[in-house]
């Protein structure tokens, strides 16, 4: 078997985001293709229904373009992310979307179809790039529509994912979003309040915060900002906002792993991206000697490699 000739197609259709990636047997990267849905000017997400539509008219597009990068290789399996999470239930209509055209291309192909999560999917990416090697770690998984913080167990099949925290109302994506809407920015908001905190010298003040035993409520934080907004600068506000997600994870982390006997924590989901949060974070759980695995942002927000890469070790497990 010739590996670096023989390719598994990843697919990913998430809220945001449509991706295509194509990783050959040796695991590397051939392809790695994304595409963000459009969001009109003061809206702050996508309807269900609208970013399934997009999704459709994505996939057929950069199919297309691909089909001439990939012509020399042999497409072996497909693998999707089928659904948001691993466990029973989970479930939502942009996913379907994927795995319809995922089993179309499969079976036209003859080839093997694999289905995984889109949580596993962030995991995997990450893990990958950071090569990271640890079989048990906490992963936080920080995006526009989840923020919840794993204690993750890697095996043979993959992962096995009990969720230790989490947010209670809005995600530290939306808090980010309906605050940089807020602010006059086009959705998604992440990498405006990103630049402006990094720029931000002056000493923000701190908001009170709910977080107990690694779980967090920001609705409370998200009011306190919307109060301050015609007060104080947009890079203030930015500052204000990533400074109250970044201390309420580092606060449930500090209990979690110690809680866990755990120092490793993988941080992954399009928030994870900022830099602001990622440096700060490092070095404020160094502190404590534990140790912060932030992937490079083209692997922290939505991607197709791990569903990829997730494929090809479910092939491997086959041959």
């Amino acid at each position: 078997m010739i590996f670096k000739n023989k390719i598994i197609l990843g697919i990913d259709t998430s809220c945001y985001t449509t991706s295509i990636a194509a990783i050959n047997l040796d695991k590397e990267i051939i392809i790695n293709k994304k595409k963000m849905l459009k969001v009109k000017h003061g809206n702050r997400g996508l309807r269900q229904s609208d970013a399934f539509f997009q999704h459709t008219n994505n996939l057929g597009d950069m199919f297309g373009d691909l089909k001439s990068s990939i012509k020399d290789y042999d497409i072996v399996g497909v693998c999707v992310s089928s659904r948001p999470r691993s466990i029973e239930g989970s479930y939502m209509p942009v996913f379907s979307c994927g795995y319809k055209f995922a089993k179309t291309i499969s079976a036209i192909l003859n080839s093997k179809l694999y289905e995984t999560s889109h949580q596993e999917c962030h995991i995997e990416a990450a893990f990958y790039d950071t090569n990271m090697d640890k079989d048990r770690f906490l992963c936080i998984h920080m995006s526009g529509g989840t923020t919840e913080i794993l204690l993750v167990n890697r095996n043979l099949d993959g992962y096995d994912i009990e969720i230790v925290g989490a947010t209670k109302d809005i995600s530290a994506g939306q808090l980010i979003d309906r605050v940089g809407v807020k602010l006059g920015y086009e959705f998604p908001c992440g990498k405006y309040l990103d630049q402006n905190a990094l720029k931000c010298d002056a000493d923000v003040q701190y908001l009170k915060l709910s977080s107990r035993e690694g779980y967090i409520n920001f609705s409370g934080v998200e009011n306190q900002i919307f109060s301050m907004i015609d007060d104080y600068s947009k890079e203030y506000i930015s500052k204000v906002t990533l400074n109250s997600i970044l201390d309420s994870i580092y606060k449930s982390v500090l209990y979690l792993s110690d809680k866990y006997n755990i120092k490793d924590v993988l941080f992954v989901g399009g928030v994870s991206s900022s830099e602001y949060i990622s440096s700060n974070m490092i070095n404020k759980l160094n502190n404590y000697k534990i140790n912060a695995f932030f992937t490079k942002p083209s692997f922290a927000k939505d991607n197709a490699i791990g569903t990829g890469i997730i494929g090809v070790n479910r092939f491997l497990s086959e041959v």
